[in-house]
């Protein structure tokens, strides 16, 4: 691997504007943050070793009506199973020089630890939700067990019509395998494609509840989350689901490091930069993940197939 050039690190030639001699103004146009889907919907779980397990229900028990007054009692049993979640690292450098660093006009790492930050989030969102790029350990995505289960609700790319009612079919879907459906999260600028549509009783399906963590979106009265961040399926406009199945293992929150005498080396062990000897900081962001879906048995759906999320989907795209 070559050395570091200029487009790999925040340098003078490219971060010209933010150093001019003249006053530059203390706010930084950006855009919007964006949150993680998973990051807010999903339970987190501390983890204490790499490697965690929860445990599920895998077998129901069973109650018999006894013959007589002196019939036989039948026996039962109860199965436990277990959702291994397995800590994976996730982790960036942002190189930045000392002399750039000092004649900025800005507080870089105020701005840049945010950013990597919302980075880290799209990557979870990424492979907890849609499976791109998932670590082998996890054991699937939210898409895939939709998929697996066929909770899907296919929409013609051309109809615009009915589509709270196709919300409410994927709805039904998780509630027929036995899951209460706790919160949507959808596609970017969905809300505007529903604004003309309204719910049984009149009134518009997206709404907006005030409680103390401020306003928060809702669907059908329950809480909806809108995926800013990039990591989004665009083939897919809303997951319902029972969010508490998303198991979200926690061993390392993200954590900032500053590093003034490091190097980085290639995968051969080249070094191909060096912070003491090119006067540069190096941050490093690591943190530490774990995902997985906990898909217990229920009385309404005892075999394999069944999952608690589904999907409304452009038609013929589900499993693609």
């Amino acid at each position: 691997m070559a050395a570091l050039n200029d487009s790999q690190m925040i340098s003078r030639s490219q971060n010209a504007a933010i150093e001019m001699p003249e006053r530059v103004a203390n706010d930084v146009v950006k855009a919007a943050a964006s949150e993680s889907v998973v990051m807010r919907l999903a339970r987190k779980v501390p983890m204490t070793s790499k490697k965690s397990r929860q445990p599920l229900i895998s077998g129901l028990p069973e109650a018999y009506w006894v013959d007589g007054d002196t019939g036989l009692k039948q026996t039962t049993t109860v199965k436990f199973d277990g959702v291994e979640l397995t800590a994976e690292a996730l982790a960036t450098l942002v190189i930045v020089p000392d002399e750039f660093f000092d004649d900025s006009q800005i507080p870089i790492w105020d701005e840049v630890k945010p950013l990597v930050a919302e980075a880290m989030g799209r990557k979870i969102d990424n492979a907890a939700l849609f499976g791109v790029n998932k670590p082998a350990s996890w054991n699937t995505s939210v898409y895939s067990s939709a998929v697996a289960a066929g909770n899907y609700v296919e929409r013609p790319a051309s109809n615009p019509d009915d589509f709270g009612l196709d919300i409410a079919k994927a709805a039904k879907l998780v509630t027929a395998d036995g899951f209460s459906v706790n919160a949507f999260a959808y596609r970017n600028g969905l809300a505007w494609d529903l604004l003309g549509e309204r719910d049984a009783n009149g009134q518009p399906l997206f709404g907006q509840y005030v409680g103390s963590d401020g306003a928060v979106e809702t669907l059908y009265n329950r809480l909806a989350v809108e995926s800013n961040n990039g990591a989004w399926d665009q083939d897919v406009s809303v997951i319902a689901g029972d969010w508490n199945k998303a198991l979200l293992g926690v061993r390392q929150d993200v954590t900032y490091t500053v590093h003034t005498d490091a190097v980085v080396t290639d995968s051969n062990g080249a070094v191909i930069f060096n912070a003491m000897q090119q006067d540069s900081k190096i941050l490093r962001v690591v943190m530490r993940v774990g995902f997985g879906i906990a898909n217990p048995v229920t009385y309404q759906n005892t075999t394999a197939s069944r999952s608690p999320f589904a999907l409304v989907v452009t038609s013929g795209t589900a499993g693609s």
